[in-house]
């Protein structure tokens, strides 16, 4: 989503990504990287037991799959700064398509007159286009690209 220069940045800038796959290899990778090993995303006979009915991915690694889908173009792009307003709004099961639709919503200048906050709106949505994860997602940016 920061794929310009901050002059060159607009509310309304749209992006969406390309499909992933949430398989199964994909979780397990998740949960012995993080240690998170609930057994809601690794035991098939608890999660079928579970409201859900079946494992479902951790919101953890949704957020970093929405983070890692986002076009930051290192050029114009400092910092992540932080992230407002995160829902998890629907499972995602193993084999689930996802992609990431973002929009700036907001930049702010700083005070210290050489950086911006943009705020993208990112929505993962899964293969039905359902919304399973929204977030205000803000990057830190230089207001001259020569800065970054």
């Amino acid at each position: 989503m920061i794929s310009a220069r901050y002059a060159d940045m607009s509310l309304g800038d749209r992006e969406t990504t390309d499909w992933a796959e949430v398989t199964g290899d994909y979780v397990r990778d998740f949960a012995e990287l993080t240690g998170d090993r609930h057994p809601l995303h690794l035991d098939p006979d608890y999660a079928a037991e579970s409201m859900f009915g079946r494992q479902i991915a951790h919101g953890a690694l949704l957020l970093s799959t929405l983070l890692g889908q986002v076009t930051l173009d290192p050029r114009y792009f400092h910092a992540f700064y932080g992230i407002e307003r995160l829902r998890f709004l629907h499972p995602v099961f193993f084999g689930d398509q996802v992609r990431t639709c973002s929009e700036v919503v907001d930049i702010r200048d700083r005070s210290d007159g050489t950086t911006s906050v943009v705020t993208c709106r990112g929505v993962l949505e899964n293969q039905d286009e359902t919304p399973v994860l929204e977030a205000n997602l803000q990057f830190l940016v230089p207001r001259d690209p020569t800065d970054a």
